[in-house]
């Protein structure tokens, strides 16, 4: 079993998506073992059922939430329940505002990054501790 990085950017419109991120580089460069996938809250479903069957098979999953505030979760529902089913083998890590998200994982240990903080020092200590 291998271990996952999976980062989630949750946009009210498409057009805001990023496709060059700075956290999937330095996870890629600094734990090369470890599957780094991504996907958006507009991605079809084939992209889901992949990042699903991921987050079931591997041994331990970080997602880093990139989350805009009042953004559809519609379309996370099933994925966020497959991360519930994983709590014991998994650190969560939210960067943004969310109160829709913030209620779903409320029963989650997750870690919020603040605004104005260096995310990559975040993502060091935890891949660090976690991963």
């Amino acid at each position: 079993m291998s271990n996952l990085f999976l980062y989630i950017q949750v946009r009210n419109h498409r057009n805001n998506i990023t496709y060059n991120n700075e956290s999937i580089d330095f996870v890629k460069k600094t734990k090369p073992s470890v599957i780094v996938y991504d996907i958006d809250n507009h991605s079809d479903n084939l992209t889901f059922h992949y990042a699903n069957k991921l987050i079931k098979e591997s041994e331990k999953v970080f997602v880093l939430l990139d989350v805009e505030e009042d953004s559809s979760l519609k379309q996370l529902m099933a994925l966020l329940n497959n991360l519930l089913d994983k709590s014991d083998s998994l650190k969560l890590a939210i960067k943004g505002n969310n109160k829709q998200l913030e209620k779903v994982i409320s029963i989650l240990d997750y870690q919020k990054i603040k605004e104005n903080t260096h995310e990559i020092d975040i993502l060091e200590t935890i891949l660090r501790e976690f991963l």
